[in-house]
């Protein structure tokens, strides 16, 4: 029975539904049935409405029509606002005649924004933060078109702790960075992208030189090849040198294995590669040229015989790695020819794993199940409600795909895709079992497929790039919570409510409010008012008119500053 005051059968009582710091609970007979974009948090008690996303590319691919000034270097879109395509932005061009001189097609340019119609060309980042235009010396023939080099779903993200910069890792191979202070993801550019499915990231800072002489370098997992980059800083990002085919791995060209990898608390890179663990340990100042700077070991371990590595995580000394073939997590000491008594998991397939204070989460299957491991055995740890990921009443044999996983300020956060309508994206699981779904992508709901969390202002990855929080908070009432179902009266004595009552914290001056209600858990929620913030109000009141009930669904949708503690439905 849900947790708020719960009404007898003549209805003759109020229905006070509060209590949102519960989170979602298993299913709407049990207490809140939805929690979506909201901040449960801030206020212990209220209901505040989340920090909102926004694209950390483009908000939209460009393809459009262009022409070009030989005598100024200047090229004018047609129909296209380009105030969003900053300077640094990767593009293409292509002609049904001949291309301008100066440029190519299936060449990777950048812009260097002049107006909302108008840009110049750089063949680099720098030469385009530079304003140093490519010079172009005729108009060209034919209808020219340029286009966005557009980013397909981020699987890793990776953080140069040091430098503050974080890299990406899409499903088209390509590799994007996010300087500190920016907003706008641009093109790591030059690796090579055949057999590429961005199947993993890692870095290894030079820990063998002093502070200011430290080179770092970004390791690229291709399917079957590892490339390697320089990105000690601005001059190395910008105009990068590719190590293309460094190593070669274990798993064939198109096997598109995870090598999801991770630099240890030793220094040391491991990563997966089927059936094999490989590692890349620096020996001096690493040297990708130098062999004699580092070692590189492709079957550093060995596990069962179709049996493929998933992810990768430490508990103490051990590394554990998730098997996605069989339903084992395999605990390994990093020095041992083999690893220690595999762990049993209740699932097949073993997707991600994350230590939380020791606490190793683990995201297995695809019902919902999450489980934990302290190393020796696993515990059921949370179910992902049926009402949140397949609330359709059909039966599905796989109703989730898990996304990426991560810590934010002590607690679990990871992404779900599920089968129910808008509840994709990232979710917080705190180590109480309380579940709210925290945020969606800018794009709108869908899996979050990576994350990156240094504080509550995370990044997320997923289908054609990567969303960021911004400092404002939700609009158009995207912050949705929904009551548990709850029984008014039977079918002889129906239920009747006849006051609507919010009750919030403080005074606002920005904000709405909107209340709903269904009569079952699968019709369309009909409002009974909606509230907007004056500066002055604590409490809103309405005619609520509600008769011949015999069950009632509350929804609340919120947008701006309010602090929701009550919603009150009165006889």
């Amino acid at each position: 029975m849900p947790s708020q005051i719960y009404l007898n059968h003549m209805a003759t009582q109020p229905l006070i539904i509060k209590d949102w710091e519960k989170g979602v609970a298993d299913s709407p007979h049990f207490g809140n049935s939805l929690m979506r974009n909201v901040d449960i948090e801030a206020f212990p008690g209220a209901l505040k409405v989340q920090k909102a996303t926004a694209s950390l590319f483009f908000a939209t691919a460009l393809s459009a029509t262009f022409t070009a000034d030989a005598a100024t270097d200047i090229l004018t879109i047609s129909g296209t606002n380009m105030t969003d395509y900053t300077t640094g932005t990767a593009v293409t061009v292509s002609s049904t005649g001949t291309l301008p001189t100066g440029l190519s097609a299936s060449t990777n340019y950048f812009i260097i924004a002049v107006s909302s119609s108008t840009i110049k060309l750089a063949t680099t980042i720098a030469l385009a933060n530079a304003g140093t235009a490519i010079n172009i010396t005729d108009a060209g023939s034919g209808t020219h078109t340029i286009a966005t080099v557009n980013p397909g779903t981020v699987n890793h993200i990776v953080r140069d702790t040091h430098g503050d910069i974080k890299f990406f890792h899409d499903s088209n191979g390509r590799v994007w960075y996010l300087t500190s202070g920016s907003t706008r993801v641009l093109l790591l550019n030059g690796n090579t992208l055949t057999n590429s499915s961005g199947q993993g990231l890692a870095f290894i800072r030079d820990n063998n030189a002093t502070e200011i002489s430290k080179k770092k370098y970004l390791f690229v997992f291709r399917n079957a090849l590892i490339d390697v980059v320089e990105i000690t800083g601005t001059t190395q990002i910008e105009t990068p040198s590719w190590t293309s085919g460094w190593q070669t791995m274990n798993t064939g060209s198109g096997a598109g294995n995870s090598h999801h990898a991770l630099t240890g608390q030793d220094f040391i890179i491991y990563y997966c590669d089927g059936r094999y663990i490989g590692s890349i340990k620096e020996l001096t100042t690493f040297d990708p040229a130098n062999s004699a700077t580092f070692t590189y070991t492709s079957q550093a371990l060995d596990l069962p015989q179709l049996e493929i590595a998933n992810w990768l995580e430490e508990l103490g000394t051990n590394l554990e790695i998730a098997g996605d073939t069989f339903n084992f997590i395999y605990p390994w000491d990093r020095l041992s020819n083999s690893y220690n008594l595999p762990i049993p998991v209740p699932e097949t397939s073993i997707k991600r794993l994350k230590n939380i204070g020791n606490l190793v989460y683990i995201l297995a299957g695809t019902k919902g199940n999450i489980y934990t491991t302290q190393g020796s055995y696993v515990n059921f740890a949370k179910k992902l409600p049926d009402y949140l990921v397949n609330n359709s009443g059909t039966l599905q044999a796989n109703p989730v795909t898990w996304g990426g996983i991560t810590s934010r300020n002590g607690v679990l956060l990871f992404g779900v895709a599920g089968l129910t309508s808008g509840n994709s994206g990232a979710y917080i699981l705190y180590p109480d079992g309380r579940l709210v779904m925290d945020n969606i992508p800018s794009s709108g709901s869908g899996n979050v497929t990576a994350l990156y969390a240094q504080n509550d202002f995370y990044i997320m990855g997923h289908a054609s790039g990567g969303s960021y929080h911004t400092s404002t908070r939700y609009a158009s009432y995207e912050a949705v919570a929904h009551s548990g179902l709850y029984r008014l009266s039977d079918k002889t004595r129906k239920g009747a409510l006849s006051t609507l009552e919010v009750q919030v914290a403080k005074p606002v001056a920005t904000g709405h409010i909107r209340i709903g209600y269904r009569a079952d858990t699968s019709s369309s929620f009909t409002t009974i008012d909606t509230y907007t913030a004056d500066g002055t109000a604590i409490s809103f009141e309405s005619d609520a008119g509600l008769i011949d009930l015999e069950n009632i669904q509350v929804q609340v949708e919120m947008d701006g500053l309010f602090e929701l503690m009550e919603v009150r439905l009165l006889p």
